[in-house]
């Protein structure tokens, strides 16, 4: 059986054979998430090395960092020898000199801190934050650190992304 998790999948349900998981079920999304998962107090769900692909789209972005380590680990833990974790985040290396700039400008703070409500609702407020911030080579030495190889840079959305910081990596042995 193959298996794709989108974790924090958010208002961006995937169809099957994706399962998605979130810690709540967002108001805009199409969809409530297949699994409510809390990634600060929840081991994914599923087997050791039992899944063929993981999505981890601006999973760590709304982790406290203390955090970090322990889901890293556990992306690791369930994802077979040699597939592939896809981890999406906010490039700040991009944002925050276009910030510096621009202070006053609500979407590039939102970029940075996170909707905090004002969005999905005052009570998503919690899960609606920006808790972390990478740029390209903390998050590389971050998945290296972590067991993850052969990582690449990739495009998963649109040019008018231009904040996207996404990097493919292998699982590699330990």
């Amino acid at each position: 059986m193959t298996t794709f998790l989108n974790l924090a999948s958010g208002t961006d349900i995937k169809d099957l054979p994706w399962v998605n998981l979130d810690v709540t079920s967002w108001p805009m999304a199409r969809r409530a998430p297949d699994v409510i998962w809390d990634a600060r107090t929840d081991r994914i769900p599923f087997d050791d090395e039992s899944v063929d692909e993981v999505y981890a789209g601006y999973l760590l972005l709304h982790l406290p960092p203390r955090y970090h380590a322990d889901v890293l680990n556990d992306i690791w833990r369930v994802l077979k020898p040699g597939t592939f974790a896809v981890f999406g985040e906010v490039d700040m290396a991009l944002l925050m000199p276009r910030w510096l700039a621009d202070p006053e400008n609500v979407n590039l703070s939102e970029l940075i801190w996170g909707e905090m409500g004002s969005a999905h609702g005052e009570d998503l407020q919690e899960f609606d934050s920006h808790r972390w911030g990478y740029t390209e080579s903390k998050l590389r030495n971050e998945l290296l650190g972590h067991g993850f190889i052969d990582l690449e840079r990739i495009q998963v959305h649109v040019s008018a992304v231009w904040y996207e910081l996404t990097i493919k990596a292998r699982k590699g042995s330990r």
